[in-house]
């Protein structure tokens, strides 16, 4: 998981550092250069100049090119400076390298500046038509980044990096000896020029779908963060202060208890994922009766924390009783009233609005905590999810005895989940046992945690697996959730801790209701639940 991790790591601090740059900047940029090297080699010699005309104008050309890119690099470096490392003069080179170690961040850091300079090495020398160029390419590759270094430390943007420098004018010098042996063989059947030509192509396709596939990433990434921050629920946040000596909620930024400011952690990504008991694999819907939509059956509240970089899960009962909107069987709206929360889902018509009135309920259940997605699936997919990913290993907690829903499942024996199994094991209760959906939920916490270590060493082997997974059930799936979320939350799950501490289950009491089981939250420790969860306590006042 480390080694997944640090790759999500580094691509999405490269993608980070392009979010201060406009991208249409980046199109224009292309373009222009594109087009300014095709007019060079494809355009100019077929005109009937003379040719030290058309040379010259080659030369304009490819030296416009230098220019833009120049230009263009230079405030890609300027822009992308993080803050944050302050105003300083770092004269040691790789004083980072040698301090924290190598690793994949910071290889793919440092490999792009090598780069970012290599072009202005190629472009450089195409434009001369002297000795000794390999020495001017250097010069003039250190002399830009030089002039980097000096504006952005007059201009209090950043570190002035000799190690910069270095990589940089190594970049350019690179780039001007490609492509001086490059002219030199140019026309020559050598081994060399055949070399040559076969490792500038090679280059050119892998620069081009490298370039295709992160920026593909990117704009995925960066599209589905800021659609991630959009709050789906219709209900607002009412989180209040319980000391009464402090401000009620709307008087200030903080909340108070027991004598400690806590603020809302608005970094934090919030989805509801909801098990529905529906018949079939597809979740289907319902247009006829109100309240015949399949009920919420398990229902869990994911919580992404960018800033701990903890993932921390909620389960809820599904018995649970709260406010949830009620209809007649003509769909007919009756108002709210307290009732068990998974029939919330039962009122809509089976997909997106059974979805939202489960985000309401849930929200307003947590003092009207932002939910940030939902998704819905048929408890039916759990085998194929299961088996997807190798099949988890459960051990059947003692004193329940499943074996008849499924002869491998006697209490106390542990049994590798696949296929129906697995599915069994999440749904099956004894609906003639007091708090048997407690128990069930006790089983789901231990087939999550197992799912989850089992998803690792899958992805370990196969780190597309993610990507084919949401193809493959997005369509039986309900949810809000697109494909540049799925990126966005796979990339920012890859780099955080998930173990048994981060699996709650809501705390409160089960009791006989006159035909089902009811639950009942002890609010106390919902609200202690919801400060340490999507709360930050404010040290300083």
């Amino acid at each position: 998981m480390q080694k997944i991790s640090r790759i999500f790591e580094g691509l999405e601090s490269l993608s980070s550092g392009l979010d201060s740059v406009p991208g249409m900047a980046f199109l224009a940029v292309a373009a222009v250069c594109i087009f300014l090297l095709l007019a060079s080699a494809f355009v100019i010699p077929r005109l009937k100049w003379r040719e030290r005309k058309k040379r010259a104008f080659r030369q304009t050309c490819v030296a416009g090119a230098l220019v833009i890119y120049l230009l263009s690099a230079m405030g890609f470096m300027l822009l992308t400076r993080d803050p944050s490392q302050g105003h300083q003069i770092q004269v040691f080179p790789f004083a980072e390298l040698i301090s924290e170690g190598l690793s994949i961040p910071l290889l793919l850091t440092e490999t792009g500046k090598l780069l970012l300079f290599v072009p202005v090495g190629i472009l450089f020398v195409c434009q001369l038509h002297r000795e000794e160029r390999l020495m001017r390419a250097f010069l003039f590759s250190f002399g830009m980044s030089l002039l980097v270094e000096f504006l952005q430390y007059i201009g209090r943007m950043g570190t002035f990096s000799t190690g910069d420098m270095i990589l940089n004018t190594l970049g350019g010098f690179l780039g001007a000896f490609l492509a001086v042996r490059w002219q030199h063989t140019a026309g020559r059947k050598t081994v060399e020029g055949v070399l040559l030509r076969a490792f500038f192509g090679l280059s050119v396709m892998v620069l081009v779908f490298g370039a295709a596939a992160f920026g593909t990433y990117h704009v995925l990434r960066t599209g589905g963060e800021r659609d991630m921050r959009e709050n789906v629920s219709s209900v607002a946040l009412n989180m209040g202060s319980r000391d009464g000596d402090k401000k009620a909620p709307g008087e200030s930024d903080y909340i108070w208890h027991n004598g400690k400011a806590y603020q809302y952690n608005d970094q934090v990504v919030t989805l509801l994922c909801m098990g529905i008991d529906q018949a079939g694999e597809e979740i289907q819907k319902e247009k006829e009766v109100s309240g015949e939509s399949g009920q919420a059956d398990s229902i869990f509240l994911a919580v992404l924390d960018p800033v701990s970089r903890q993932l921390r899960v909620i389960a809820i009962s599904r018995d649970t009783m709260t406010k949830i909107p009620a209809f007649d069987n003509k769909g007919n709206y009756l108002g709210e009233n307290v009732n068990h929360l998974g029939l919330a889902y039962a009122y809509g018509d089976g997909r997106e609005k059974s979805c939202q009135y489960m985000v309401d309920a849930v929200s307003e259940l947590f003092y009207g905590i932002p939910i940030n997605g939902y998704a819905a699936f048929s408890l039916e997919t759990i085998g194929k999810l299961n088996d997807a990913v190798g099949g988890v290993t459960v051990t059947v907690p003692e004193g329940e005895d499943m074996s008849s829903a499924d002869p491998q499942l006697i209490s106390g024996a542990p049994v590798t989940l696949t296929g129906d199994m697995a599915e069994t094991f999440v749904r099956w209760r004894n609906i003639e046992e007091h708090g048997s959906n407690n128990m069930r939920i006790a089983r789901q916490k231990q087939f999550l945690l197992g799912f989850f270590r089992q998803a690792v060493a899958a992805v370990r082997k196969d780190v597309s697996l993610p990507a084919s997974l949401y193809q493959e059930f997005s369509s039986e799936m309900v949810t809000d959730i697109s494909l540049d979320k799925a990126v966005y939350l796979i990339s920012e799950a890859a780099k955080m801790n998930f173990n048994e501490g981060n699996l709650t289950v809501l705390q409160g009491e089960a009791k006989a209701g006159k035909v089902y089981d009811e639950f009942y939250v002890d609010d106390d420790a919902l609200y202690e639940l919801i400060l340490d969860t999507f709360y930050m306590e404010e040290t300083d006042s």
